[in-house]
């Protein structure tokens, strides 16, 4: 009688948990420098950003240890230091949210007119030619702001869902649902099942560099990491793809009101 060999039984190992996000501080030159320590089942490496508003970010594989980790910030000591300094002279606290106030829309400026009458907690807006009038409560800037944000997720919704029908043309891939988020160290995202998240900020960058970080998370749908097969996915519909993302790199902070 033939021995017919059983099939592997599929493992039912779970995947590493990933732990939270952690603030750490590790002291540089003699200054404490608090980092975000994200540990991210993507990455292949340690991964440092620095932004001004948020400081130094690291990013690590699954198992990376402690050590591994102050031993790299040890490493790029130098660098690490002279971007925060660097980056600490170029912030500048923006003007208030007041009557007057130029705000960026889709690359365009766009003028803040406030009008009063609105029911507490409700506001109303009328974009016209180069004019944003916002009928609010009071003209408390913590209740401009939240109107504001509240207006610009609105319009984000609109935007991205054809932007991404329209970008998605050179590509032709198959997607799940589109959502606005406000994260705060990420443009974009896409997740394992398709899903497409995008930062209502946004809107305050030129439009073709949110086109770009269209292409990119269309482009994670085929390739769901950053190896040189993925970067040639984006150039093919994006070719002018690295000054987009140069662009975010040196502005990216200042996208915000």
């Amino acid at each position: 009688m033939p021995i017919i060999p059983r099939s592997p039984r599929p493992s039912t190992r779970a995947a590493p948990a990933v732990p939270p996000p952690r603030t750490l501080l590790i002291t540089l030159g003699g200054t404490g420098v608090p980092y975000l320590l994200k540990t991210s089942a993507r990455a292949r490496r340690v991964r440092l950003v620095i932004r001004p508003a948020t400081g130094l970010e690291v990013v690590v594989p699954c198992g990376v240890g402690a050590g591994d980790v102050e031993h790299v910030l040890r490493e790029k000591a130098a660098w690490i230091t002279a971007t925060l300094a660097r980056m600490a002279e170029r912030v500048i606290a923006p003007p208030p949210l007041a009557e007057g106030r130029v705000l960026s829309y889709l690359g365009q400026p766009l003028r803040l007119a406030l009008r009063g009458g609105a029911p507490p907690g409700k506001f109303r807006a009328v974009l016209g030619k180069g004019t944003l009038t916002l009928m609010v409560a009071t003209p408390a800037e913590e209740t401009v702001r939240a109107a504001l944000e509240a207006w610009y997720r609105r319009q984000a919704r609109a935007i991205f869902a054809e932007c991404v029908e329209r970008c998605n043309l050179a590509y032709g891939f198959s997607y799940a649902r589109i959502a606005i988020k406000d994260q705060k160290s990420r443009w974009g995202s896409c997740s394992r099942k398709g899903n497409l998240n995008f930062n209502w900020r946004l809107l305050l960058a030129p439009s073709s560099v949110l086109e770009y970080v269209v292409y990119h998370e269309l482009a994670h749908l085929r390739e769901p990491n950053h190896s040189p097969r993925f970067w040639a996915v984006v150039e093919r519909a994006c070719p002018a793809y690295r000054e987009h993302r140069r662009w975010l790199k040196q502005h990216g902070h200042e996208l915000g009101f």
